[in-house]
């Protein structure tokens, strides 16, 4: 059974998410501040972390990259936050996913269902002349140099370098990188831009990921 780790100081909606989600055949543990959510992460393999943004005495951002220096593990940021800066940092500090509050426990649900289908997924890699994948590693490199790439950033570079050539909009690629209806586009566009800005670092010569009027993104050679 799977197990998800809920992180938020209100209490309320760390109790209906683990109802909801124990009533779906979900292991479900809560923690309301970053102490307690590192002790349950010492104890347990989890599949998922849903993490607010502001918290008493914990800053969801700094937890988050403490996540991601030490597991393996998704992360969906679940916050009353919208400005545009916070989207681009959760996203930047290793989040793979960005939900706004108030929200649909059903999206909740498909998202996080998408996230850890995404993280057990492995196929053979492929390589390009420049730039290359590693789909075990779900990371991409210029020669040997990798791009630190998030596990969002991956899967939309992979598809993109899967059907090079082909320009897709923001909600075709979300349709098929995490198999669902498109809720927020915008989220695409910060990951593209995020892409880029790591090719261009390693590689400012080539542009590999071009932008087609009208038509969506391409990957091209």
């Amino acid at each position: 059974m799977e197990r998800l780790l809920f992180v938020d100081d209100d209490l309320e909606i760390l109790e209906i998410n683990r109802k909801y989600f124990e009533t779906c055949g979900y292991h479900a543990d809560t923690a309301t501040d970053a102490l307690s959510a590192l002790s349950c992460l010492s104890e347990h393999t989890y599949q998922c972390v849903i993490l607010d943004i502001h918290m008493e005495k914990t800053d969801g951002f700094c937890l988050c990259r403490t996540i991601r220096a030490n597991y393996s593990i998704p992360v969906i940021f679940l916050t009353n936050l919208t400005d545009e800066e916070i989207m681009i940092e959760s996203f930047d500090c290793g989040g793979d996913d960005y939900i706004t509050k108030p929200y649909l426990l059903k999206e909740l649900e498909m998202r996080i269902r998408a996230r850890i289908r995404n993280s057990r997924c492995t196929v053979p890699s492929c390589r390009t002349p420049g730039l290359s994948v590693d789909n075990d590693e779900k990371q991409a490199y210029i020669g040997n140099l990798p791009l630190n790439l998030t596990v969002n950033e991956f899967e939309i570079l992979r598809f993109l370098m899967d059907h090079k050539g082909i320009p897709y909009r923001q909600e075709e690629i979300y349709r098929a990188v995490w198999g669902e209806s498109c809720y927020n586009t915008h989220s695409i566009q910060i990951l593209i831009m995020r892409i880029r800005k790591k090719i261009q670092v390693l590689s400012p010569e080539k542009e590999y990921i071009k932008t087609q009027w009208g038509k969506g993104y391409l990957f091209t050679e």
